[in-house]
């Protein structure tokens, strides 16, 4: 026989050999009660024994090479398929000539980065007015403490109030 196969016979009776000690284990503790022991709890002991062997050879089973392997094979598989199905899915939008969620995304991505050059120019932008306000603020509070004039405004209305009135 192949190789697969015989791994394939391998597995199976790994398989196999897990549930027949899961249920020898639970006939066994279904049996092991006392004459005197009331109905109810030979139960609790006869569901306790069960929970308890089929806890221990399910964890002895999930930490098996054997179940890993299997489940790393079934997400490859899985994410192979998916990947398959969303390229078939982008081929069927474009020969109809639609969108394609890849489309989409690639549109999302190219939008995303020019929000975040636009917003780091602004934030450049912000920083050099801040700059220029905090040299202006300087330079307009020396000149004030020399004593330069300051310009007065002679257009505005309280200007022209201020001379109507004198």
């Amino acid at each position: 026989m192949s190789d697969s196969t015989e791994n394939a016979f391998e597995q199976a009776s790994a398989f196999q050999k897990i549930w027949m000690e899961t249920f020898t284990k639970m006939a066994q503790s279904g049996f092991s009660f006392t004459p005197d022991s009331t109905p109810p709890e030979f139960m609790r002991q006869m569901r306790s024994g069960i929970f308890q062997a089929l806890s221990k050879s399910w964890e002895e089973y999930m930490r098996s090479p054997q179940f890993r392997d299997t489940m790393k094979t079934m997400m490859d598989n899985a994410i192979t398929f998916r990947k398959m199905g969303n390229d078939m899915m982008t081929q069927a939008h474009h020969s109809l000539q639609g969108t394609a969620r890849a489309d989409i995304d690639d549109l999302m991505q190219a939008i995303h980065h020019l929000e975040t050059r636009v917003l780091d120019c602004v934030e450049e932008v912000t920083t050099r007015l801040d700059r220029l306000e905090e040299k202006l603020n300087l330079k307009a509070g020396n000149g004030a403490s020399r004593g330069t004039p300051r310009a007065t405004a002679k257009g505005t209305k309280a200007a022209g109030k201020q001379t109507r009135t004198s």
